[in-house]
């Protein structure tokens, strides 16, 4: 079979798959250009379907079909059958492939090369699956299995036993000898090849050392033994400096290898520190976006802060951001575009573009990628309405995202006579893309915490001007009105003392009752602010009392059961706050639920002390109440949420209508902690 037949070796899918890496075709695009010069090498990309830029950018992948029409096209270009295997060799010394020779430079010698190489093999081909093992000191073998639906071509082997031969020639100046034993293009199951190469001369010279040393040593015992001395030690003294001589020789071989291979490797390490610069300018680039839009408290902060980062980091032409809600594109910051561009997608256009690339992007949420297209222009993206259109060289559009929906697009584009945008430069603005819908989705958490609690100290501060208002009325209705009569009474009492009359019992009976009323309301208002026996007794002590004081006064039967609980576990914080959520949910229960039993439960289950609280009332739906407009029912279970949060720990409701509700309440506790507060609340709360 010719090397320019093309036949598949089965399965589907030759021309699906990012399969190659653009470096397998730049070392033989470098090879074309140097040794055919003369020969115009874009006649070839157009039957491959590919572009220059696409093969200069290291990150770029390409299917099987475009490298069989690639290379089956070149080799029918420059006339030669032997293309394939010479450009095989040419990959040694190409300069795209000198992350291959740093490897092959680093492992010292072909041997440890194909120990290693089914591990690395995958870094420049997905399509081939790669195995080798050594099959003696200068030779090993090597196996490539096509991975699955992958229909890989007969000039494929002729560039991997061009490339086998330039392992050896690497190390030990001088090709490797390749026997392609089985092939998959000759009805083989896998492609495999005995490779063999020559010993390094230092490894050559050690050798004969090795054997004149082996052999030398008995012979010159020999000789002492059979010899007088003069003669014995001539001999001895002769070995010894043939010894060493081999062994200057071996060195010396050694080190003009180690010489070559350091010279080498420094070559390419310019390379290699200018891909790491860019690396690091890159990473640099996404710092300073974070930062940013850490700084900026709006969405069009942050827009504003990425497109002058970009604009300040990178050469590209056009910067642009853009918003992208109810279907309709917004422009928020931009770079590089003219005033009347600028009127035009602020103005109109903000009723949405539907060109076919808009829609690529925004509804399949794909990565536009567009260079050196003969008639693509900004208009193309953005409409046939869009002012002072022109060609573009290249343009990048990303749309950017958080949580699967879309939230803005991003785009790049350079004008002609700038380089082409790469894959690089796509990678680059996906990793700007994605710090920025972060740094989006934070400005809208950030904001909708801030109104949470705004709308929550208001509704603190309504709580505390109605429990003001209460407690005014309780003084009023209550103590007030009693102390008024009590002073009545008092009058009353003086001036019949004055006139010397007795006070009759009955009016000295209703004074001791309404001055009893008076201390009775004047200690409820301090039992509901501060209840005294929480410190003393304990929050199991305290609820008990308060269940069977509420089933007294509102005819509510309360049952209430505790189990586990150990008070020192308790601090005095969590003890109150217990407390206010079972005085809360008891009344909420007396004036929305209309229920005649309630059942409270207080359980310790490590770490969580859990409470409940179900009753037989109406019920009603927890979202409508959530949602619906502020009331007293709503008020207190947002306090009662509130106050679990704080302790860290979860609330739940569970009611519908006509089925009564659940409150479940479980609050992680400390074992660790000392539990001092009890003690400190007893001596301030006799």
């Amino acid at each position: 079979m010719s090397a320019h037949e093309v036949r598949p070796c089965g399965g589907k899918g030759s021309g699906s798959g990012a399969l190659y890496n653009s470096r397998l075709l730049k070392f033989c695009d470098n090879y074309a250009r140097e040794k055919y010069s003369q020969l115009r090498l874009e006649p070839v990309y157009r039957i491959a379907g590919i572009r220059k830029y696409e093969i200069d950018d290291p990150g770029h992948w390409f299917t099987q079909d475009q490298c069989d029409k690639y290379y089956l096209a070149l080799m029918e270009l420059c006339g030669n059958p032997e293309f394939a295997r010479e450009a095989g060799r040419h990959v040694i010394r190409s300069k795209e492939m000198w992350a291959v020779r740093q490897l092959i430079l680093g492992m010292m010698s072909p041997a440890v090369f194909f120990n290693t190489i089914e591990r690395n093999y995958s870094k420049v081909s997905r399509g081939v699956q790669a195995t080798a093992r050594l099959t003696s000191k200068e030779s090993a073998e090597m196996i490539c299995r096509p991975a699955p639906g992958t229909a890989t071509q007969s000039y494929q082997c002729d560039v991997c036993v061009g490339i086998l031969e330039a392992v050896g020639l690497l190390l030990t100046n001088a090709f490797a000898h390749v026997v392609h034993t089985e092939c998959v293009h000759q009805g083989g199951d896998v492609c495999r090849f005995e490779v063999s190469w020559k010993a390094a001369p230092s490894v050559v010279w050690r050798r004969m050392r090795n054997r004149v040393f082996a052999l030398g040593l008995p012979i010159a015992l020999c000789l002492a033994l059979a010899l007088r001395p003069p003669t014995s030690l001539l001999v001895g003294a002769g070995l010894v400096l043939l010894l060493a001589g081999l062994s200057f020789v071996a060195h010396h071989k050694r080190e003009n290898e180690l010489l070559t291979i350091i010279q080498a490797q420094g070559s390419y390490a310019g390379d290699l520190f200018e891909d790491d610069n860019i690396r690091n300018r890159h990473a640099l680039l996404i710092k300073s976006i974070s930062q940013e839009a850490a700084l900026a408290d709006t969405r069009d902060g942050v827009a504003k802060g990425v497109i002058t980062v970009m604009s300040k980091h990178l050469d590209y032409d056009r910067n642009g951001f853009f918003f992208y809600d109810d279907e309709l594109l917004r422009l928020a910051s931009q770079e590089g575009f003219t005033p009347s561009q600028v009127d035009h997608l602020r103005g109109p256009g903000e009723q949405g573009w539907k060109t076919e690339a808009l829609l690529r992007v925004l509804e399949n949420k794909e990565n536009l990628v567009i260079n050196g297209v003969k008639g693509f222009s900004e208009a193309s993206l953005f409409g046939p309405d869009f002012p002072d259109s022109q060609l573009l060289e290249s343009l990048l559009a990303v749309p950017v995202s958080m949580e699967g929906r879309i939230s803005g697009l991003l785009i790049a584009a350079n004008l002609p006579g700038k380089r082409a945008l790469t894959q690089g430069d796509l990678s680059l603005l996906i990793g700007v893309a994605a710090q920025v819908g972060l740094s989006i989705d934070n400005v809208a958490k950030r904001r909708e915490l801030a109104e949470g609690e705004r709308r929550y100290r208001k509704q603190v501060q309504k709580g505390l001007e109605d429990e003001r208002r209460r407690i005014a009325f309780d003084l009023h209705d209550h103590v007030a009105q009693d102390l008024g009569s009590l002073m009545i009474t008092a009058r009353m009492m003086q001036e019949k003392a004055a006139q010397k009359e007795a006070v009759p019992a009955k009016d000295l009976h209703a004074f001791v009752a309404v001055l009893k009323g008076s201390i009775d309301s004047v200690r409820d208002i301090a039992y509901d602010l501060q209840p005294p026996s929480l410190a003393q007794f304990g929050l199991v002590h305290t609820i008990q009392v308060y269940a069977t004081d509420y089933s007294e006064k509102f005819g509510v039967a309360v049952d209430f059961r505790a189990a586990g609980v150990q008070e020192p576990l308790i601090e005095y914080d969590t003890k109150i706050n217990f407390f206010r959520i079972v005085q809360e949910s008891l009344t909420n229960i007396y004036k929305h639920a209309s229920a005649d039993t309630v059942a409270l439960r207080l359980v310790y289950s490590y770490p969580n002390l859990i409470l409940r609280i179900r009753d037989n009332g109406r019920g009603f739906v927890p979202h409508a109440v959530e949602s619906g407009a502020v009331s007293g029912r709503q008020m207190g279970l947002r306090n009662m949420e509130e106050r679990v949060r704080l302790m860290m720990g979860t609330f739940r409701i569970d009611s519908s209508p006509e089925k009564g509700c659940e409150i479940v309440v479980e609050v992680p506790l400390d074992r660790d902690v000392e539990k001092g507060s009890g003690d400190e609340c007893s001596k301030n709360h006799p």
